[in-house]
Order: structure tokens, then sequence, then C-alpha cells
């Protein structure tokens, strides 16, 4: 079983994973409330492994934001679901939108040296 639980260690280190304990204590939190969050889908694990949920290094940035919604502007947490999420979209959205415009720049400035 130690070796089992040596093994899941270092993969975990290896692949920057956290677990809940790991996780709260990084974000300055009590694993409780983490645990909170984690039912409501606030946070997510990136992987299951057995009995221990492991979470992307990510997830603490993502800890401080639904505390700043919590703290600062008094959400409940099924709101704080719902502004992630749409942050999240907002956030890809843009991401994509900067690559088309790369895009459309880079055939615009191709297409103008090709009239030359």
């Amino acid at each position: 079983m130690s070796e089992q639980t040596y093994a899941l260690t270092v993969w975990r280190t290896e692949h920057s994973l956290l677990t809940i304990e790991d996780l709260a204590s990084a974000a300055g939190l009590d694993p409780e409330l983490v645990d909170v969050f984690v039912r409501y889908q606030l946070v997510e694990p990136t992987v299951h492994s057995n009995s221990c949920p492991l979470f992307s290094t990510s997830s603490v940035e993502r800890l401080h934001r639904i505390l700043n919604l919590r703290r600062n502007l008094g959400v409940n947490l099924a709101a704080v679901g719902v502004i992630l999420d749409m942050t999240e979209q907002i956030e890809n959205l843009q991401t994509d939108l900067e690559m088309l415009r790369k895009q459309s720049g880079t055939r615009n400035a191709n297409s103008s040296a090709a009239r030359m």
C-alpha cells in the first residue's frame, strides 16, 4: 500500500496535481471550505484517483475568483457558478477572436503582397 501511495505522490507531483488539502493550503483556505466548493462543482478535479480527487494548479486561481465574488460582491454559490461559466465563455471567445484577427491580418498582408 505504501508503495502505491508513493507512486501516486510521484505521479501527481510530476503532473502538478494537488490533493484537496494541498489545494486548500495553496489558496490559504480550510479544506472543508474547498470541499464545499467541490460539492457545488465550482472547482472540479482534473483526475479522480481511487478516493483521492486531484486538482490542477489553475484551481488555486479559480478559488481566489470564487472568494472574490463571495466576499466582495456577496454572490451566493449558485450565482458564482453561473458567473464563472460566463466569464470562461467570454475569455474563450476573446481568445478565438484574437486568433481570427491574427489569421485575417496574415491573409490581408499576404493578399496585399500578392497584388504588388
